[in-house]
């Protein structure tokens, strides 16, 4: 799923009737939106109409939000609140009810972070309406209908989002395009935006935390996929010159289906003067710093000096940060940063209970999945069999051993249940 908001930006209304027009079912989605009024204090009504129009001479739908409600200000934990009530009596899957709880998450603690207030505690003024809550449960509800809201069989990528420029009104006086809670989140999940094409608003928060919440690979350009179909989400406005619409375009990749992406930067330095001891003190030192992994390769550099090549893999917004650790650490004048994809398998760490004797120990264990949740790999945690180990005196491999069979076990039960519990709805 490719999220193109590089022409008109985005608003939350506008990512809903996207989905609605890719083919979530509209009476489902309009259900839930208007559920809303129900668990937002002082709401009168919220009524919610679909309608096909053309912006700029190119179809779209538009979703006519009418609202019904008196307030000047709504905390943080009412809407934290409202959420979390209404994925679980809508009885949205536990994916879309995640991806919800999410979005409000980013939005909430963006606005939060910029007020200098906590989550539960911040005022929001235009954010604190309810059609914040409608367009999140509305979006959540389409995901739903349309089988996207699982990460492991759906991944998404967000198109550079158009944050238009020159200064908005705002509840708190005239701000500067882009919006500070919209800075905060697109920061926070390392989403791509640029400046333009107007000089107006373009991007709103909540607009900009249902992408955020999806956890995209941000990319400058469409990947390769094959299209299969296209949603047009239209905007209130006509703009001058440019179609307001947001585009979402559904597909399939050209990349082994089996297999997640994401998308990483490797951070690279070569020294030739840096000691053993200062080279296992960085490796730690970036580990803990958040680097996913640091590599040192003996090489050969200029003027036949024996060095190291460091290399770092990590998440985009860790890269500045890294490169800035790294140059203090070891004295380099400069660092190479590559952007690329991974293919990679889903983790999760399962903590297992193994008998050794008289004695009984903890160990986690690593499972690896493929997007369709096949386990490929299961591992235990070499640091837990080697603390096992040298308690008990007993081999590593037995410990191994016993730990991924105990993890076999478990999950194998699992799925059981699983299998019962549907078995039962049917």
């Amino acid at each position: 799923m490719i999220i193109d908001a590089q022409m008109a930006g985005i608003a939350g209304d506008m990512f809903v009737a996207a989905l609605i027009d890719l083919g979530a079912a509209a009476d489902a989605v309009v259900a839930a939106m208007e559920a809303s009024a129900r668990y937002v204090p002082d709401v009168k009504s919220v009524h919610v109409t679909p309608k096909p129009v053309e912006r700029s001479h190119i179809g779209g739908l538009y979703l006519d939000v009418q609202i019904e409600e008196s307030y000047k200000t709504r905390s943080g934990s009412i809407l934290l609140e409202a959420v979390q009530a209404m994925v679980t009596d809508l009885m949205l899957s536990s994916e879309a009810s995640a991806y919800a709880q999410r979005a409000i998450n980013f939005l909430v603690q963006a606005e939060a972070a910029v007020h200098r207030h906590t989550p539960e505690g911040v005022h929001l003024h235009a954010a604190g309406s309810v059609d914040t809550v409608a367009d999140i449960i509305g979006a959540a509800a389409a995901l739903d209908s349309l089988k996207l809201a699982n990460p492991k069989t759906t991944s998404y990528h967000s198109l550079p989002i158009a944050v238009g420029g020159g200064t908005f009104p705002s509840s708190h006086g005239r701000l500067a395009a882009p919006g500070p809670a919209v800075t905060k989140i697109c920061t926070k999940a390392g989403l791509l935006f640029k400046g333009g094409p107007l000089q107006r608003e373009l991007a709103t928060p909540t607009g900009v935390s249902l992408v955020a919440a999806l956890n995209p690979v941000s990319t400058p350009v469409y990947p390769a996929i094959h299209p299969i179909s296209v949603g047009y989400g239209a905007g209130t406005a006509e703009l001058k010159n440019i179609p307001n619409l947001l585009r979402m375009v559904m597909g399939e990749s050209l990349t082994p289906r089996r297999l997640l992406q994401d998308r990483v930067v490797v951070i690279e330095t070569n020294v030739d003067d840096v000691s053993g001891e200062t080279l296992g003190f960085v490796i730690n030192q970036l580990i803990a710093a958040g680097a996913k992994d640091v590599t040192v390769i003996p090489t050969v550099t200029k003027k036949s000096r024996p060095g190291h090549l460091i290399s770092i893999i990590a998440s985009p917004e860790d890269e500045v940060r890294l490169a800035q650790l790294l140059i203090k650490e070891t004295g380099s004048l400069g660092v190479r940063i590559t952007s690329c994809d991974r293919h990679i398998l889903s983790r999760e760490l399962l903590q297992v209970k193994i008998s050794l004797g008289e004695a009984e120990a903890s160990v986690r264990v690593k499972v690896a999945t493929d997007r369709s949740g096949a386990i490929l790999q299961v591992k235990a945690e070499y640091d837990d069999v080697q603390r096992v180990a040298l308690t008990t005196g007993k081999p590593i491999t037995e410990i191994s051993r016993l730990a991924e069979s105990a993890a076999r076990q478990q999950l194998a039960e699992k799925e059981r249940k699983t299998s019962r519990r549907r078995r039962r709805k049917a």
